[in-house]
Order: structure tokens, then sequence, then C-alpha cells
């Protein structure tokens, strides 16, 4: 199996994976930015993400600033909701761990040709990925310059 074969098994399942992932937020009691939101508010950028992260395994390709446009969106989105730094860094990790359980579910004997480096490249982008906005989401939340920010200098402190 090749990496544009994992990305479109993960895109065809991508209504289930919201899902998941909707359920594990509105189950998890730490999280409670997510009470006063819709369904479809509290969903919002989470497809795109999740399209995103596929283009980038399709393409081998590792996330950076320039490509993880949606997971910048998604914080700035957040951010304007009311929700908590520490809430949106819980629910990302829930989505992390919703993309690498599929992950691990189709590279069991379902998906024959899934091997380990496949499987461990796949997971580094959803990792970095999520990482990556989660980066961005501190410098958001406290204020910090963002790498397309930049730095104050002496005079602007």
């Amino acid at each position: 199996m090749n990496q544009a074969a994992i990305a479109n098994l993960i895109k065809s399942h991508i209504g289930q994976l919201i899902e998941n992932w909707t359920a594990a937020v509105r189950d998890d009691p730490r999280i409670q930015s997510d009470e006063n939101l819709s369904k479809p508010e509290l969903i919002d950028h989470v497809p795109a993400i999740i399209e995103e992260i596929c283009e980038l395994i399709r393409k081998s390709e590792m996330p950076g600033i320039g490509n993880s446009l949606e997971a910048r969106a998604n914080v700035y989105v957040r951010f304007h909701q009311g929700y908590t730094g520490r809430d949106l860094i819980r629910e990302l990790s829930l989505l992390r761990i919703t993309l690498l359980d599929y992950l691990m579910e189709i590279s069991s004997g379902e998906s024959p040709g899934l091997d380990a480096k496949q499987r461990h490249d796949t997971a580094t982008i959803i990792n970095l990925y999520l990482d990556e906005e989660m980066r961005y989401a501190i410098s958001v939340f406290c204020g910090a310059p963002t790498d397309s920010q930049p730095e104050p200098t002496a005079g602007d402190r």
C-alpha cells in the first residue's frame, strides 16, 4: 500500500472519524469549552484539517507553516469561540488519538500491504501536523508572536 492509498482510506472514512472524535470531545469531562457549541460549530474545521493531513500523507510532505492553513484557521475559530487553550490542546490530542487509532486499525489484517515504515511515516505526519497546530495555539492563546509575526523589538516591549 502506498501513501496515496493510506490517505484515500482515511479520507473515505472521514465521517466516521469525525463522529468518533466528536463523541470523545463531548464525553471528556476535562473539556468544558465545547458546552455551548452546536455540533456543526464543534466540527467546524476538523474535516478540512483531516483532508489537509491526507494531502500531506499523499505527498509524503512534512507539515509546516505553509501547509497547515486549516490548523491555523481552527485555532483562531476556537479562540473566538471562547475556548480555553487547555481545552483546545486536549481536543487536538483526542483528534490525534482518533487518527492514530484508525491508522492502527487499517494496518491490521484488513488492509494488507501497509508496512511498518509506511505506518510510521503516516503517524509522523499526523503527529507533526497536530503539533504544529498546538504550537500555533500556544502562540495565539498566550499572545506570543507566531512564526508569521515578527519578534517585538526592545522598543515594542
